[in-house]
């Protein structure tokens, strides 16, 4: 459901917002008195109808590749149609996998099993060749087909093209809190009382890639929040350029996932999937001809940066099939290509509020188990959200520590004691910039939004060199 709250117009005559086609009719439109009285009525459809191509969004997979994820109504195998650079030439690439759904059972708690289930539709992938710059792509699901959009090509490992990375944890939803929907129950209010600052930083050109670790629509067991989500970021920059995207606690952590990993430390037996257990994240975000447990843990390559995906929401512990995986990753890196590893993981090492002992325990051990891994292998950065703040470390044994999860949120008011060795720590909704400049520079900026001005501005930057 959505909510226009004509009190929070301020006098405006009209508000404009942008709902998803929800694959089954349209919607029944209401206007409703401050009383509840239903005053007028109208329904709203969608011209293509429920097989529309909705919510793409580009991807890297592979060494090379870009995939191309959408959702629709129809079951029938799509297509991708790109036209090559400098011609009139468009070469189509049919689906090859079976798309995909899940039922309510499929999931392990509500409300994702019962309130907040809705018919996801299909899950679409297909995976293309590289593009040339500013490549023109349609999607085909049934009779209808998606606009056109102009996407930017993957940066290929190796090559020094200078770029910008932008950087985020925990990201949510326009017209939706921390907790499946504006004040939860799926509800969508508009004017979103937080809004996309950074959501609307994304859909520049001047990126070449985002990478968002976990936590990010806070759909928390409700369909109808993962599906704004998604049209939300096809809207901003989901097509523009590549965006990869790992698991947060908000995706995975139930008090009763089936395959879930339940340690006797930290915080991992909690309902904050709203019942999901990883099941519509899965479905989303498929990782096709990568070298990966589903989607939870995997690497790639992208310009002179080898980025690591880790899942902080299954076992990372000494003889894990994740730290086992991360051995192996690590060995294989060419740093004549890629001289830069960048890691990420939804939870953090450090955090700038000493107070929060659960936290700390997870970080304890974080630093004996994986951190003596990326420490070893030279590891330059590792970004991190699940708290929502900006805070950035001093290099710790090499590794410079980027907390930065507070992509639409903050929260964890706390005495900034900032103990070592965090030196920087924020309250403030924003992003990172990474600035891929060489082999041997690389720059990172916190772009903040700030109230007063209603801009995003810069509140800390550093330089890393080799």
């Amino acid at each position: 459901m959505f909510r226009v709250l004509l009190d929070d117009l301020n006098g405006a005559k009209e508000y404009e917002f942008n709902p998803v086609n929800p694959r089954g009719g349209g919607y029944i439109v209401k206007y409703v008195n401050s009383n509840r009285t239903e005053m007028c009525s109208t329904t709203l459809t969608f011209a293509q109808g429920d097989n529309e191509p909705t919510q793409p969004h580009l991807t890297v997979v592979g060494n090379d590749e870009l995939q191309v994820n959408w959702v629709s109504a129809s079951s029938e195998p799509g297509e991708v149609i790109y036209q090559v650079g400098g011609t009139d030439a468009w070469v189509t690439h049919k689906e090859s996998r079976t798309p995909r759904t899940y039922k309510a059972t499929d999931m392990c708690g509500v409300p994702a099993t019962g309130t907040g289930f809705r018919n996801p539709g299909y899950f679409h992938s297909v995976s293309i060749p590289n593009l040339d710059q500013e490549s023109a792509i349609r999607i085909r699901t049934g009779n209808a087909t998606s606009k056109t959009f102009t996407s930017a090509p993957r940066i290929l490992a190796g090559d020094a093209k200078r770029h910008k990375v932008l950087m985020v944890g925990d990201l949510g939803t326009s017209g939706a809190g921390q907790l499946g929907g504006a004040r939860g129950f799926g509800v969508l209010e508009f004017p979103p009382e937080s809004p996309g600052y950074v959501m609307t930083r994304y859909n520049e050109s001047e990126f070449a890639l985002g990478v968002i670790y976990g936590d990010i629509s806070y759909a928390n067991g409700f369909s109808t929040v993962w599906d704004q989500y998604g049209d939300e970021l096809a809207n901003n920059g989901g097509m523009l350029h590549p965006t990869v995207t790992s698991v947060g606690n908000h995706e995975y952590i139930s008090l009763n996932n089936p395959t879930g990993w339940y340690p006797d430390f930290g915080d991992y037996r909690r309902p904050d999937s709203g019942g999901e257990c990883g099941i519509p994240f899965s479905h989303r975000y498929p990782r096709d001809g990568d070298e990966s447990a589903h989607n939870y843990w995997f690497s790639f390559d992208f310009g002179l940066v080898h980025y690591i995906m880790l899942s902080t929401e299954h076992d990372y512990l000494n003889g894990s099939s994740q730290h086992q995986w991360l051995e192996n990753d690590l060995s294989r890196v060419d740093r004549n290509k890629t001289p830069w590893i960048v890691a990420t993981g939804h939870r953090p090492v450090y955090d700038p509020c000493s107070s929060n002992g659960v936290a700390g325990d997870i970080g304890e051990m974080l630093r004996s188990d994986v951190f003596s891994l990326l420490e070893k292998n030279n590891v330059d950065l590792y970004f991190t959200g699940h708290l929502h703040r900006y805070a950035r470390s001093s290099p710790v044994n090499g590794i410079v520590h980027v907390l930065a999860g507070s992509g639409r949120f903050t929260a964890y008011t706390c005495q900034n004691d900032l103990p070592h060795p965090m030196e920087k720590s924020l309250l403030n909704v924003g992003y990172v910039e990474l600035d891929i400049i060489s082999r041997r520079e690389l720059n990172a900026t916190f772009w903040a939004y700030d109230s007063s001005s209603d801009e995003m501005k810069i509140l800390d930057s550093f330089a890393l060199a080799k």
